[in-house]
């Protein structure tokens, strides 16, 4: 029966270049291997065959037994199996295969069952292996086990995501479910007549300045459309040009890159005797496809490029002239020149590189996936697009390729794939009853179990975080779902639309073996929040404090700055008082407008990692708002050591922080830093000579720092007021140590300015806190303001 079954609903596939997923259900390991085998078989006499993956966890006693089982029934079938642990998904990126068999019955990580759902070809099929929902209830699976904290145990574990899965299959066309152990068919794929798929050949321009021989190349109209935005980078541009490329995932976007640096380095060429591409990304597999279309596309052209390669990874590749290197997007960063920098996955890339290869290069491509395994990419159009846009000495075109290569248009699983992981997941469109509800601020606020109701709900939830965020992941949905320190709150309007998405988890109430560990060095899952209590601080008896660490926040992209960011934190902080909870807290990755909105919210910095994250770019940031008196000390007592810290690691660690960046910081609470720097005698006579007379800054640079420490010591209260422009120099130059130019230019002053109002503010720090011990000039008190 399931021979035949998969012969008939693979015909059907075939004929509209469409794949089809098999959900094999049961307990038995032979049955299922077995099943596996029997789809394949009629997989085989529908005409297909060719090369497929079995994916599995090794680890797992059973997983073992089930692949051999696999293994043996298989053999007499026409196919070839490359049997794969999960551990190599991400080396299987860009690469096609004609089936799949993913072994889902220990594991179900989204993130894995997301990247090798693109893998397979149109007229191909999927085979899952899983257990009766009842079944896989009873068990923590690899994935869950990762969503563990102390505080927790397996029994805590949720079990949303498998039921969330086990629905979607039921819920979709394309999808047969079969009990192997009854041999009893659940659910047909609903799919009984096709419409034939028609093959439409690209056309090509008639005129076109890429040689029509890198247009053959192309496989769909939508790479022949990307083809053509490549020759506006052939004259000579009087304003920067960006290329900005979006798509779903499995569109050819790569492919298309790389024949169209290879096309546009041939064009250049003409005119010029070297021509310098560089090409990047977070990932080295994000850029194989693109590297192998760019050979490519200089064979077609008659060159025999050389390829230079490191650990069999390509890393240039060189052709009579044209020149295309491979570097980091950090290593971007130093390069000085380049006729075309293309950047794949910039959804991926921090935005910091993004804004500084704008800013240093004319000739720019931006490419990113929409919905893929790797999450959404609309929050990087719309952010990064948006500040593209309004930048007036840049030409922006768009254009976002639909078309699928590996398999037709409309395919079911990639259906199934996009909804049951909310791959294209996006906010309701508020109208303008909304905005009236926003201006009159009439929000209703949402727990977990209203959030996760309907489906409608939580996919509007999500879809926040999607357009959001420029990196949302998966497994961040199974960790939502699953994880038993999570929870979800929302703001929605009287219509029903959420406008605000918020993911919090339980940190805190640790066993004094769990701060031991933690006190020792050892990592406490989870806890990210007390770990650097007790690591930096050493105060132990916080951990045992409960909190909520705020995972994610995100507004509705077309209705931020409308306050309801902060009206979604009163909330958040309202209920966690009335749970009894003694602080709510954050971390992320430092960005000066980001860390305003929470300074202004009453949340005060405790740490700062002491380096970038790799990923973002970015230093990390931890900040908390005490909910009670006993919270407040161990604040008060954190955020005085961490400016202490601060002040004296600016000129090491902190160096390329932005001082906008640091005075947010160093904000002062309203409680002071104990053991300010006195000045001697000498350092008083050698301030009084700069700042009044001939003494060059050189000279003064220890006197100066103490003085600019002992003014960030003090609270605001007791330290005369400064403009912020002050307070910047003070930091670029004085505590920051930046030579003078890059001092200037953080500071947003020019280099002259700043060497003359750094005498004034030194003029003032002096008077207020020495007028008394030295002879000023009388025209100084009245710069002075905040003294006593």
């Amino acid at each position: 029966m399931l021979l035949d079954l998969a012969r008939r609903e693979v015909e059907l596939a075939r004929l509209a270049r469409h794949r089809r997923l098999f959900v094999l259900v049961g307990v038995d390991d032979r049955r299922l291997a077995e099943g596996a085998a029997e789809v394949l078989r009629g997989y085989a006499a529908a005409g297909g065959g060719g090369e497929g993956l079995y994916m599995f966890q090794p680890e797992f006693s059973d997983a073992n037994k089930r692949m051999n089982y696999f293994r043996d029934a298989v053999q007499d079938v026409s196919v070839e199996v490359d049997f794969r642990p999960y551990k190599d998904t991400p080396r299987i990126l860009g690469t096609t295969y004609d089936f799949a068999v993913l072994d889902l019955v220990n594991d179900l990580k989204p993130n894995d069952v997301g990247r090798l759902g693109g893998v397979v070809r149109g007229g191909g099929v999927y085979v899952f292996l899983v257990p009766p929902l009842e079944e896989w209830r009873r068990y923590v699976t690899k994935f869950q086990s990762t969503l563990l904290v102390p505080q927790f145990t397996p029994n805590d574990i949720r079990h949303r995501l498998k039921e969330r899965v086990w629905r979607s299959f039921y819920s979709h066309p394309g999808v047969v479910v079969y009990d192997v152990d009854r041999g009893v068919l659940l659910k047909s794929s609903g799919i009984d007549d096709v419409k034939p798929y028609e093959v439409k050949k690209p056309e090509p321009p008639e005129k076109a300045v890429i040689p029509l021989k890198i247009y053959r190349l192309a496989a769909t109209q939508d790479q022949v459309e990307v083809l053509k935005l490549f020759e506006t980078f052939y004259h000579k541009p009087k304003k920067k040009q960006a290329l900005v490329i979006i798509a779903d995932r499995g569109r050819g976007k790569s492919a298309a890159l790389g024949l169209g640096l290879a096309g546009i380095g041939h064009k250049l060429r003409k005119a010029k005797a070297r021509v310098q591409i560089v090409v990047s990304a977070m990932e080295y597999t994000n850029l194989e496809t693109l590297l192998e279309f760019a050979i490519k596309g200089l064979e077609a052209l008659g060159y025999k490029p050389g390829v230079e390669r490191e650990g069999g990874e390509v890393r240039s590749i060189k052709a009579r002239g044209i020149f295309i290197d491979v570097v980091t997007p950090y290593m971007l960063l130093k390069r000085e020149n380049a006729d075309v920098v293309a950047i794949d996955e910039a959804a991926a890339v921090p935005l910091p590189v993004l804004y500084t290869a704008h800013k240093k290069f004319d000739r720019l491509v931006f490419a990113t996936t929409i919905h893929g395994y790797e999450g959404a990419g609309r929050g990087f159009s719309i952010r990064f697009l948006k500040y593209l846009k309004e930048s007036k000495d840049t030409e922006v075109y768009l254009y976002e390729m639909e078309e699928p290569i590996r398999y037709g248009r409309g395919d079911p699983v990639e259906r199934w794939l996009f909804d049951a992981f909310l791959l294209n997941a996006e906010p309701a469109k508020p109208d303008a009853a909304d905005l009236e509800y926003v201006k009159r601020g009439e929000v209703v606020y949402l727990r977990e179990e209203d959030v996760l109701k309907d489906e409608e709900t939580f996919r509007q939830f999500f879809g926040i975080y999607v357009q959001a965020h420029y990196r949302n992941e998966p497994d961040d949905l199974g960790m939502l779902l699953d994880a038993p320190h999570h929870t979800a709150r929302a703001l929605a309007l009287p219509s029903g639309k959420v406008v605000v998405s918020v993911e919090l988890a339980f940190e805190g109430a640790l066993d004094d073996l769990s701060i031991d560990q933690a006190l020792r060095g050892l990592k406490l899952p989870g806890n990210i929040i007390p770990d650097r209590f007790l690591k930096y601080w050493r105060l132990p008896e916080f951990a045992k404090l409960r909190g909520w660490r705020i995972v994610r926040i995100a507004t509705h992209p077309e209705l931020q700055d409308m306050g309801l960011g902060t009206e979604m934190l009163k909330k958040v902080e309202e209920e966690a008082r009335q749970l009894g909870l003694d602080y709510v807290g954050v971390g992320f990755g430092v960005y000066d407008k980001l860390l305003k909105f929470w300074v202004r919210n009453g949340y005060v910095p405790i740490h700062l990692s002491p380096e970038r994250n790799p990923s973002s770019g970015e230093y990390s940031v931890l900040l908390v708002k005490p909910l009670n008196e006993k919270a407040e000390a161990y604040v008060k007592y954190a955020n005085v050591e961490f400016r202490r810290r601060l002040v004296h690691s600016l000129m090491g660690p902190y160096s390329d922080l932005l001082p906008t960046e640091v005075r947010l910081l160093l904000e002062d609470w309203g409680w002071d830093i104990d053991g300010a720097p006195a000045l001697s005698k000498n350092q008083l006579d050698r301030l009084v000579a700069y700042a009044f007379g001939p003494m060059t800054y050189e000279n003064v640079t220890d006197a100066v720092y103490m003085l600019a420490t002992q003014y960030f010591y003090s609270a605001r209260t007791r330290r005369p007021t400064l403009p912020e422009v002050a307070e910047r120099i003070l930091i670029s130059k004085v505590l920051q140590a930046r030579p003078w130019k890059d001092a200037a230019e953080a500071a947003g002053i020019r280099r002259g300015d700043l060497m003359l109002v750094l005498r004034e503010i030194v003029k003032i720090l002096l008077f207020y806190y020495y007028g008394g011990e030295f002879d000023v000039p009388l025209f100084v008190v009245g710069t002075v303001k905040g003294k006593d």
